[in-house]
């Protein structure tokens, strides 16, 4: 078991990797890193800031990757065997987050996510069920993929097989659990449900406005955070699949660093077609 405490110790970690920044330009307060296991990898780019964050590691060629961001992480993340978590460029987290992979399932988030406090992400039950009749297992794990810009608010749960495109929101205390979320919806409820199609938001904060300042805001004719497919656009899905490909930590380090789709529009993901129906007089 490797405990580390102090950035000093970034480099002791026997079989395993931190590949990080200048020291000196990462802030790791009050914050832990543990490792049971070997043929991992924890990346740190430069500039990150960690505060009361807990990373822990348990088994075999594991990934935290923590790209650099302006704000603070907040984070508590158990990544077990054979797993992934991977944060985008300047992600908002205002509290703790806590981050749970099991059974081979990842966890990605985007560039830009804006999260509230009180978020759980848990890619397993983790006990399993078994169907009565058939005496099959129901209860598979499956990883939570989250694109660019994503909102989630005060308490909100995602459990495993959510994926959410970029651009949408999910409202405080929302659960989600294996929904595909389209690009710029707003979601809430347990379970979450539908509130808005064709939405979007910027990252302006009403907590000290003026009237003025409200009025001020009443519209905003940007374009910059609504999304729709182009060339750019992939599946969400495929990042999961090319990283569960990967036989070693080291693979999913170059995938991520080197092969992750980009774009703006790398993870819409389209609202469904609604069907018209067929009425009789």
């Amino acid at each position: 078991m490797i405990n580390i405490t102090e950035k000093t110790q970034f480099d002791n970690v026997e079989e395993n990797r931190i590949i990080h920044g200048d020291v000196e330009n990462i802030e790791f307060e009050q914050s832990s890193i543990s490792i049971n296991g070997s043929n991992n990898i924890i990346v740190i780019e430069d500039g990150v800031k960690m505060k009361n964050c807990l990373l822990k590691i348990n088994g075999e060629s594991s990934i935290i990757y923590l790209s650099k961001s302006k704000h603070w992480y907040y984070l508590d993340i158990t990544a077990n065997n054979n797993t992934a978590v991977y944060f985008g460029k300047n992600c908002f987290i205002n509290g703790r987050l806590v981050i749970s992979t099991s059974e081979r399932q990842n966890v990605f988030v985007g560039n830009s996510g804006l999260f509230s406090y009180g978020i759980t992400m848990r890619t397993a039950d983790p006990h399993l069920v078994y169907d009565i009749e058939t005496k099959k297992r129901i209860n598979h794990s499956a990883s939570i993929l989250l694109g660019d810009h994503i909102w989630l608010g005060q308490g909100v749960t995602l459990l495993k097989g959510t994926h959410i495109g970029s651009g949408s929101i999910i409202g405080a205390q929302a659960v989600c659990a294996g929904k595909k979320i389209p690009s710029n919806a707003s979601y809430a409820g347990n379970p979450a449900k539908l509130i808005k199609q064709g939405v979007f938001f910027n990252k302006k904060c009403v907590h000290q406005w003026t009237e003025e300042m409200t009025a001020e805001n009443e519209i905003d004719d940007s374009d910059e955070w609504i999304y729709s497919f182009d060339k750019s656009t992939v599946k969400l899905a495929s990042v999961d699949e090319s990283l569960k490909k990967c036989k070693s930590a080291e693979e999913k380090l170059n995938y991520l660093q080197n092969i992750l789709p980009k774009g703006k529009n790398r993870f819409y993901i389209e609202p469904p077609k609604v069907r018209k129906g067929l009425f009789s007089k």
